[in-house]
Parts: structure tokens; C-alpha cells; sequence
């Protein structure tokens, strides 16, 4: 993957575009830029020869508009060789050599191919004023200086994006740091993707503009108190797309929440089996821990009864084919060619190392999902309870209890931390990483331990100052700018930061949140990107960023708002009729928030947080309709 680090990105629905930052793409085909829909490359070239600048909006009709200013004659050359993404990325075979036909139509040209799928995919290309020549090798000739703007129709078009609802919306005194919240809620709209009439999140621009289990998911639940829509609709996208049998190629089991999904050819055709995958060890259970956050935000029942027959197909995956080795602990192993040898988030190859660098041998018992997995079971067991199954509620309380026992075969008495997990021997590596900080956020773990946890994640080999590393700078394989070994990810950080809090360690948490507003603050589109170096902070502006890191990415973007909500110490509690407050704190620079707009257990609640003389911040909410509102200073 090449260096996106300077490109261009726009979209809207499930069209998107990544471009050079004049907006012109490189005429060879070997690179990932272009004009996307449905994770095909309907624009793989353009170059505007004699243009003064080139202005280009995405539609989500599948229409793209071009104003290109001419300040003489221009000859603008475009290509497109409609190949899916997994094949720019080497995972799927290419399209045939000249598989993509150009000819002239009025106005214009039109670009197309039938995939291997048999469906044709089109670009008609539309000039006004027209063209003066037109040739099939994709090239238009315009004479003069004028302005002319072009149509670009996307074929065949995408059904219309799924109805958006009303979002909370954040207001703080802070003009920096509202800078960086509006960037976060920018880029989650552009993020936001359809499949089925539902929306889900897409990863990430521009590798992964797909539905992603674990990505999806994660994202869901980080900005679930603003946007509870989002967790409704993607929970019965993937209980819609949930494993129905045993496929080893795919990895897939009966109840088993997908890894990645992708539109169009790939899949459709079979190209790949990663188009339609299922390996990932942490996605089912985030999906019942989504599930069961919704309830306390929605304040009923209903969406839990729709999709229990999918809930209990997922347990059914976490007791039996979750746990291949019958040991008690979730593990993975890949189970045929071509599958992911890591399938927990940091699913690199090399990813999860043992304290000599090396990867842990498969298969490996991941210590995170193993606290996914006993907070789904407590707050299913909560919803099978308050409709009546109490039976059902104290089998998973008893499953949570042992396998929180069972999670201690990865606790290090000697390094005073958990392992990021253990191979297929039980073997537990040895070294220091971010993963264990997970546990915190899923309430897995008791107190004594969850201090354990702060004291190894915050000292200097794991807290470089912007964030929390993903491996301990004194571990053997730790390089800053790796991609899972020694660089920092804002969605890992925000997710041990909100553990952090959960547990009373608020100093810490503020120390976390001041380094990734302080990153995002730095990065010249002042958005926190998907990971950045992990190099020790020192006069620096901004972290090094890493080079092919998507611009926007999902979960990153939700680092902020995940991050806000944990600070002004939201905690939903529908099902009881009440919002409370939890010791509500504001970053360092602000003096007070305003949220406007949250939605809980069918009430609305305005919510605002200042800083008082002695420094404490104070929560004052204005409800509208029947909900308990506390405050716990």
C-alpha cells in the first residue's frame, strides 16, 4: 500500500473518492487512488492538462460533478479499470488486460466493463459546455479559456442511502477543541454507508469502505449515547449477514458475527473468500455487548426481542466453536490458506508477539475478547432477566464468573500485568502490550488487578505523552512505526482511557485525553488518523504519522466523542428510567459543554458542564419527558 498520508478524500453514501491533492489521479493503474462506488474503481486516472484547478463533489445517487477551470486549451485524459479493491490490494486476481472499453457518446465518453460477476459497470462522462474532440482512448479536448463543468454517471446506481436520525450535537467554549469535535462528527457522516436499507460505519477510507464486524461494532458503540440510530441499524445489518454454517475457507460458524464484508464483484463472483470473511475471534461478542448497551440507552426491551434468536445463536458460537480447544478461553487459528493468522484487532501477521518478538504460534487465546466475552454475558444475562428468563440470565452470570476466573491463566504474577495472550500450548507471552487495557473498559477484571493494568500502561515504556503504545518500548520487536508494535491507535487509547475512568482513575484518563486532543490538534486536517508513531513526545508538534493510514478512519473518529462521553460521565440506564451523571470532568482549556439532543428511554435531555470556582465541573440537565436525571459529584 503507497503513501496516502497527503491524498485527498471525499464521500457520500457509497461512493468516495481519494485523489491527489490537486485532485488528479496517476494515469498507470498500479496504485489505489480513484473515484470509488461499492468498492469498485469507477475512475482510476484523470488528468486535466491546461486547467487552472479542478473542484469535484460526490453524490450519493452515484453522480460526480467536476468544475475545472481553463485558462487555455485543456485535454483532460481519464481511465478506469472498475477493479475491486482486494485486487488493488493483492488479495483477489486483477481484472483481464483490456477487460475495460472506452467509446465517445454525445457530449462526452463512456467508460465500462463487465466484471466477472456478469454485471456492467459504467462511467459516462459528460461535458458542458461539449467537448471539441473526443477520442476513444479516454481523452476530451476542450478549446479556449472557460469553465466547464462535467457529469460523471456511476452505473449501475446504488439504492439511496438509509434515512439518517437526529444526532446529539456537542458544544464546547474551547474553539480548538470544537474545531476537532466538529472534524470527528464530519468525518463519522462521510463514514456513514448502506447495505440492505440499513447503515452501518464503513472502516475506513480508502481501504476499507466496507462493513467490518469488529470496526463497525467498535464504532457503534463509541458514540452510542449521540447517535443510538447507528448501533440499531448495524446490530441487524450483521445479525442479517450471521453464520448459518461451517465454511473453513470463509472461517465461518452458526453464530459467528462476520469480519469484513465487501460489495460488488469480489464477492459476488468469489474471488476471494476475504470478501465475505469471518475471521475474527472479537466481533461476536462486541456485537452482544452493542446489544446490550442499546437497551440501556433505548430504555426498552424491543430490539433485544427482535434479535434474541441471534443473540443466543452467538452464545452458542462463545460456549462451543469460540473455544476450538475446549480450555474455557476464546481463541483463533486460521483454518485454511489465505486466512488471517491474527483475528483479534491487532490482526497483523506479526501482531501478537511473545516477549522475544516473535509471533505467538496459533492457536492463541487472546487476552482482550476475553473480557468482551464476560461483559456481553452480564449484560445479556440483564436483558434475559428483565423479560422474564431468569433462568437463562443466571447461566450466563455463571459463565462470566468462570470465565473471569479462567482469564487469570493470563495474568504475569512476576511482570505485574496480563499477557496479550497465550499460544496453542498455553503458553502465555511475556511481553508488555496495550491489549490488556481493554479489560478495564468490559469491567472484567477486579480492582487490585485493574490497578495493576494503569500502573503498566501509563509508565514510560507504554504512555509515549500523545498516547498509549501498542507495545512496551522495552520489548524485544518494538518499532515505533509499526503498524500493531510500538505505534499508537486513538481507538485503543480511548478504549483503555474509558477503563480508566470506569475504575476512578480519573488523573490518568485526563492524561490520555489531553495527549490525543493535543495529536489531533497538531495533524494538519486536525482529525486523529488511524494510527500514528509511538516515538516518546518531545518539542514536537505532532506525533510522526504513519504512511498509509486511512484518512478518515471509523473508530478513530469516534475516539473523540467516546472520549467526551466518558468525561462528562454519561451513564444511560433506561431500562431504570434514569441518565446519570458519574463525576463529571472537562478536559484541561474548557469551561464548559453543552450536549444537546441525547436521547434516552424515549426522553430528551440537555446537558451542560461547567467548571466552577474551585475548579470541580458541575452538571445541570434540562429533560424532556420521563426520566430521572442524577448527578454523582
Amino acid at each position: 500500500m503507497e503513501d496516502i498520508s497527503q491524498s485527498a478524500v471525499d464521500k457520500a453514501g457509497n461512493v468516495f473518492s481519494a485523489t491527489l491533492p490537486d485532485g488528479s489521479l496517476p494515469l498507470g493503474s498500479d496504485h489505489a487512488l480513484g473515484v470509488y462506488m461499492d468498492d469498485c474503481r469507477y475512475v482510476s486516472g484523470h488528468r486535466a492538462e491546461g486547467a487552472a484547478g479542478v473542484v469535484r463533489t460526490l453524490d450519493a445517487g452515484g453522480l460526480v460533478h467536476e468544475r475545472i477551470d481553463a485558462r487555455g486549451d485543456v485535454t483532460l485524459r481519464l481511465a478506469a479499470d472498475f477493479a475491486p479493491m482486494l485486487a488493488l490490494r493483492g488479495f483477489a486476481p486483477p481484472p483481464a488486460p483490456g477487460a475495460a472499453r472506452c467509446e465517445p457518446v454525445a457530449g462526452g465518453l463512456r467508460l465500462h466493463a463487465r466484471g466477472r460477476d456478469g454485471v456492467l459497470r459504467s462511467t459516462t462522462v459528460t461535458a458542458d459546455p461539449a467537448p471539441d474532440e473526443v477520442d476513444a482512448a479516454g481523452v476530451l479536448r476542450f478549446r479556449g479559456a472557460r469553465a466547464i463543468a462535467l457529469r460523471y454517471v456511476l452505473e449501475p446506481a446504488p439504492p439511496p442511502p438509509a434515512p439518517a436520525a437526529p444526532h446529539a450535537t456537542v458544544e464546547v467554549d474551547d474553539p480548538a477543541l470544537q474545531r476537532l469535535l466538529d472534524r470527528a462528527r464530519d468525518d463519522l457522516r462521510l463514514l456513514r454507508s448502506s447495505m440492505h436499507g440499513l447503515s452501518y460505519f464503513a472502516a475506513g477510507v480508502p481501504w476499507y469502505v466496507a462493513l467490518f464486524g469488529r470496526d463497525s461494532l467498535i464504532t457503534a458503540l463509541q458514540v452510542l449515547p449521540f447517535a443510538p440510530d447507528m448501533a440499531e441499524q448495524t446490530l441487524r445489518l450483521l445479525a442479517r449477514e450471521l453464520g448459518t454454517r461451517v465454511d473453513t475457507v470463509r472461517e465461518e460458524d452458526p453464530g459467528k458475527v462476520l469480519h469484513e464484508l465487501r460489495p460488488g464483484e469480489a464477492a459476488a463472483a468469489g474471488l476471494t473468500p476475504l470478501a465475505r470473511y469471518y475471521g475474527t475471534v472479537d466481533a461476536t461478542p462486541l456485537w452482544l455487548c452493542l446489544l446490550a448497551d442499546h437497551a440501556d440507552v433505548a430504555g426498552s426491551l424491543d430490539l433485544f426481542r427482535e434479535l434474541r434468536p441471534a443473540a443466543e445463536a452467538m452464545v452458542g458460537w462463545l460456549d462451543g466453536a469460540g473455544d476450538r480447544d475446549g480450555d474455557g478461553l476464546l481463541d483463533y487459528a486460521a483454518r485454511a490458506p489465505g486466512g488471517l493468522r491474527n483475528q483479534g484487532w491487532k490482526d497483523s501477521a506479526a501482531g501478537v508477539p511473545d516477549e522475544r518478538g516473535r509471533p505467538l504460534e496459533p492457536p492463541v487465546a487472546l487476552v482482550e475478547p476475553q473480557g468482551y466475552a464476560i461483559r456481553a454475558r452480564r449484560g445479556l444475562a440483564r436483558l434475559f432477566e428483565r423479560d422474564g428468563d431468569a433462568a437463562t440470565a443466571g447461566r450466563l452470570r455463571h459463565a462470566a464468573d468462570a470465565h473471569a476466573a479462567r482469564l487469570e491463566r493470563l495474568w504475569l504474577e512476576d511482570r505485574g500485568f496480563y499477557a496479550i495472550g497465550a499460544d496453542g500450548t498455553g503458553r502465555a507471552s511475556r511481553a508488555l502490550a496495550s491489549n490488556q487495557g481493554h479489560l478495564l473498559w468490559a469491567r472484567a477484571v477486579a480492582p487490585a488487578r485493574a490497578r495493576a493494568i494503569r500502573d503498566a500502561l501509563m509508565g514510560p515504556d507504554m504512555f509515549s505523552g500523545w498516547g498509549i503504545r501498542t507495545l512496551g518500548a522495552a520489548e524485544a520487536g518494538y518499532d515505533p512505526l509499526s503498524y500493531h508494535l510500538g505505534s499508537v491507535w486513538p481507538h485503543d487509547c480511548a478504549l483503555i482511557a474509558a477503563g480508566l475512568r470506569e475504575h476512578g482513575f480519573d488523573a490518568d484518563f485526563l492524561r490520555v485525553f489531553g495527549g490525543l486532543l493535543d495529536a489531533a490538534a497538531g495533524a494538519a486536517d486536525q482529525r486523529l488518523p488511524e494510527l500514528f508513531g509511538g516515538q516518546p513526545r518531545g518539542d514536537e508538534a505532532a506525533p510522526v504519522p504513519y504512511p498509509v493510514a486511512c484518512r478518515p478512519q471509523a473508530w478513530a473518529a469516534g475516539a473523540l466523542p467516546h472520549l467526551g462521553a466518558a468525561a462528562l460521565g454519561l451513564v444511560p440506564e433506561g431500562l431504570d428510567g434514569r441518565l446519570t451523571i458519574r463525576r463529571p470532568l472537562l478536559p484541561r482549556g474548557t469551561g464548559a459543554a453543552h450536549v444537546r439532543g441525547l436521547r434516552i428511554a424515549g426522553a430528551r435531555v440537555d446537558l451542560r458542564v461547567e467548571r466552577g470556582r474551585d475548579g470541580r465541573a458541575v452538571a445541570r440537565a434540562a429533560v424532556d419527558g420521563d426520566l430521572d436525571v442524577r448527578v454523582e459529584p
